[in-house]
């Protein structure tokens, strides 16, 4: 039996192109909607300067994302250090007082007067450029010793090592490295959502990449471990991290948020109460512009506009994936991978929180919630899957025979 890798057209790699971008500007646009009406328990000055700073970042973001489709990659496999150390230097000085700005006791912006930078949001691009070229660079050490079906294709032939500390040092503690220098930085913060889906997009490319189980199963348990110390010795944060257990129970004080986003949810109903219509993010919903945007689209629109937004980030996914299959290699392989799950997966773990599922966690849901930096950025990121696509000129995998 020979198992055939089906080969991708030009056309429908333009129309997967395509499709990403007209659904991530359709959830900027339905965002800008979400927000004005959600700014509706602001007041007025607040309220339209909210809604206009939004708009303001809406093109500065198509900007962004242009300049990414443009890029040129291996370049920026050469400037690959000094972005991380630009991130790192951001998140460093948003940590200090006069330069960086706190907010609710986070240390995560920092002030240049006419705007606020999230500093956190830089270290997502430096992950998935960094990250992306070194498993690229060192796919010898990390790809399994088994023959699999699947190998990556190249004109030079891999050099397999089957001594495992050679397997472990190049292919798994080097990469990890890089992946706890950008989450330290980030806990300067502190911000340990971002740490949280950094650490879960980083771990996903490293396995795709073939980074061996053995790996990366023991080190999850030891990271969970050192994360469950953490919680339990940080009182403030274990109040938070537990009132998704009880929300009912703990209404009026840590889950407070979270309740009423979830009142929210039952308000709205199928179709929901209207556009501006609704109470819940109007009286009793605390900065519903922000990460519990998705309750307002829940009162406002009803389940089927929730619905119909979980299943644009699932479209966006599903064409990403599709075409992320006929990449050039493994660096620009990787570089769609962990930009499409920046984009992705942030937005399943902020619909995870604000419906209870997840422990309550300041995440912001892409495109819609306020916020210019993370709007920018994930244009940036819509900009990296484009341009891995657009350079994308023969498959990533080839199919090998397996005789049954």
């Amino acid at each position: 039996m020979v198992i055939k890798e089906k080969q991708e057209s030009p056309g429908a790699l333009g129309g997967y192109s395509l499709g990403i971008l007209l659904l991530a500007m359709s959830l900027a646009v339905f965002g800008l909607v979400v927000q004005y009406s959600a700014g509706i328990s602001l007041s007025s000055s607040n309220r339209t300067g909210a809604f206009y700073r939004q708009l303001a970042y809406v093109p500065i973001a198509f900007v962004a994302g242009f300049a990414f489709f443009r890029l040129n990659l291996e370049k920026a496999r050469e400037w690959r250090w000094w972005i991380l150390g630009g991130a790192c230097l951001a998140m460093f000085l948003a940590r200090i007082p006069g330069i960086g700005v706190s907010v609710n006791g986070s240390w995560r912006w920092i002030d240049f007067g006419f705007f606020r930078l999230q500093a956190s949001d830089l270290g997502k691009l430096a992950l998935v450029i960094v990250l992306s070229d070194f498993l690229a660079r060192m796919q010898r050490h990390t790809l399994p010793n088994k023959f699999p079906i699947y190998q990556l294709s190249s004109r030079e032939p891999y050099i397999f090592t089957r001594r495992g500390w050679i397997d472990c040092r190049e292919g798994f503690l080097k990469p990890l490295a890089i992946l706890l220098v950008i989450a330290g930085f980030i806990a300067l913060g502190p911000d340990l959502g971002t740490i949280l889906l950094c650490c879960a997009v980083g771990g996903t490319m490293m396995l795709v990449s073939g980074v061996r189980w053995a790996y990366v199963f023991p080190s999850f348990l030891l990271g969970l471990g050192g994360f469950t110390v953490l919680i339990l010795n940080w009182p403030n944060r274990l109040r938070r991290f537990t009132s998704f257990l009880e929300p009912w129970e703990k209404r009026g004080d840590e889950a407070y948020q979270l309740f009423e986003g979830m009142v929210a949810f039952g308000v709205g109903g199928l179709t929901g109460k209207g556009a501006a219509n609704g109470i819940q993010g109007r009286a009793y919903l605390p900065e519903a512009h922000t990460d519990f945007v998705f309750s307002v689209i829940g009162e406002e629109y009803g389940l089927v506009a929730t619905s119909l937004v979980a299943l644009f980030y699932l479209g966006i996914f599903w064409c990403a994936y599709r075409a992320m299959r006929v990449s050039s290699d493994l660096y620009r392989f990787n570089l769609c991978l962990g930009a499409t799950l920046f984009l992705v997966l942030q937005a399943l773990i902020n619909m995870g929180v604000v419906t209870g599922l997840l422990p309550t966690k300041g995440i912001s849901l892409p495109f819609i919630s306020y916020g210019g930096t993370n709007l920018v950025i994930m244009g940036c990121m819509v900009g990296l899957v484009l341009n891995c696509i657009r350079e994308s000129a023969q498959p990533a995998f080839v199919a090998k025979e397996a005789r049954a």
